[in-house]
């Protein structure tokens, strides 16, 4: 299971292992969204989906997969054949993992912009806004009345302009 990042001693960020094998490209993941849509499927099956959705040589797409077995993002059955390969971590795992480095890498005061424009710019079910009112209702409950800049000084404009550490 995915556990994103972790304070280091130092007071900053890294990644952990799980993270740390998730580091995969754009292609990449486009290559992970067809092993995701299947559950399990061979090397053809991947390269004919990804041969009609891109203008990629079979070699490209084969190059990928091995290189996401080799960060151990895929696992390669070899115990049949053709050989299968599934995923090693969820999408839903992978996706909050992406999420949480983007905010992870943001000053807290500038979070919140980031979740306004996730709002903003996607379209969401009454059921999936009614689902986020709650969230935020109960995180309200327990919110501090104003949260604080974390980020080690020269890393964000709070520090560099001497206002705004507060929000």
């Amino acid at each position: 299971m995915y556990r994103g990042y972790n304070r280091n001693p130092e007071g900053g960020f890294e990644m952990s292992v799980e993270l740390k094998q998730l580091a995969i490209s754009a292609a990449e993941w486009e290559i992970m969204r067809v092993v995701w849509a299947e559950g399990a499927v061979t090397s053809r099956q991947v390269i004919d989906t990804m041969l009609g959705l891109s203008d990629w040589k079979e070699g490209t797409i084969k190059s990928m997969l091995n290189r996401l077995t080799k960060k151990g993002v895929l696992t390669q059955d070899t115990t049949v054949t053709p050989f299968l390969y599934s995923s090693s971590i969820s999408l839903e795992d992978a996706t909050l993992a992406r999420t949480d480095e983007i905010m992870v890498n943001t000053c807290n005061l500038d979070r919140a912009d980031i979740v306004q424009h996730l709002l903003d710019s996607n379209t969401f079910s009454q059921a999936q806004i009614l689902g986020l009112l709650e969230t935020l209702q109960d995180k309200l409950k327990t919110a501090p009345e104003k949260i604080k800049c974390d980020c080690a000084p020269g890393q964000c404009q709070c520090h560099s302009q001497g206002h705004g550490q507060y929000a």
